[in-house]
């Protein structure tokens, strides 16, 4: 007679004959799976998640620095090399997650890069293919292009012919109603941001400033370049994608004219 606490070891047997390999490749291996430390991810790379992979087949390692182009607010940016391929060049925009935290620009990083990345299929607007982060910089990689600034144009050549102005104009025309349709007001419309291709066409580049903004709503951020500003954001009134026109127009009468609207 067996009793409740007793032991049977008849039915203990079936274990014991169990095969080792099974045993240990089933049970061993999963509690040893289980026990397994997980790493937190340190906040400095998590608020850049998921917009920015920790991990990814392209990174800072694929790729050589040529030379420097430009300072921005939050970092740097430069013509680069991508290696293990037919010499293409990009433009690698390096910030410092130091900074991008401090002056609260992580929603505007990320909107940047998700942004410009859609929208890069349109033929006047520069693609961004590439764009991750390591411990303690983000990189976002642009495609090159090697016309430079209309800016640059309008200093050693301003002002342009009515003709030229009329072809720039109207490609502008072109991708501030792209950028409006899909719901993005840009916000910094300026020479500075508009480069020109080998075949002299405007390329928009720098959605720094850009933001998701759908039709009938309106945002009061201050922000953009001041000679470019529509009267709205100075006055610190809430404003809508309009504000792009006025911007363009300004941009037209400085290619023009060679001079900027003093308000």
């Amino acid at each position: 007679m067996n009793y409740p606490n007793e032991i049977n070891h008849k039915d203990c047997m079936p274990c014991l004959r169990r095969s080792k390999n099974k045993y240990n490749s089933k049970i061993i291996n999963e509690c040893l799976k289980s026990r397994k430390t997980v790493w937190p991810i340190p906040q400095i790379v998590q608020v850049f998640l998921p917009d920015f992979k920790i991990k990814s087949q392209i990174n800072e390692y694929s790729f050589e620095i040529v030379e420097l182009i430009s300072n921005g607010a939050f970092g740097k940016v430069y013509r680069v090399k991508r290696l293990n391929s037919n010499s293409e060049l990009y433009a690698m925009k390096m910030l410092e997650k130091s900074s991008v935290i401090s002056g609260y620009g992580i929603k505007q990083v990320k909107d940047e890069v998700k942004i410009q990345s859609i929208c890069g299929h349109h033929p006047f607007i520069v693609n961004c293919p590439f764009f991750w982060q390591n411990r303690n910089t983000i990189f976002i990689v642009s495609d090159f292009v090697g016309g430079g600034e209309l800016l640059k144009l309008l200093q050693n050549h301003g002002p342009l012919p009515e003709e030229l102005c009329r072809i720039y104009f109207a490609e502008l025309i072109i991708i501030i109603d792209f950028l409006h349709n899909a719901g993005i007001i840009y916000r910094d419309i300026k020479p500075e941001n508009i480069l020109l291709d080998e075949y002299g066409h405007l390329q928009l580049i720098d959605f720094g400033l850009a933001k998701w903004l759908s039709h009938g709503c309106r945002t009061s951020t201050i922000c953009g370049t001041t000679q470019y500003m529509a009267p709205e954001i100075f006055q610190s009134k809430p404003y809508n994608h309009v504000v792009d026109w006025w911007s363009a127009g300004v941009l037209l009468f400085q290619m023009l004219t060679n001079q900027l609207i003093l308000l």
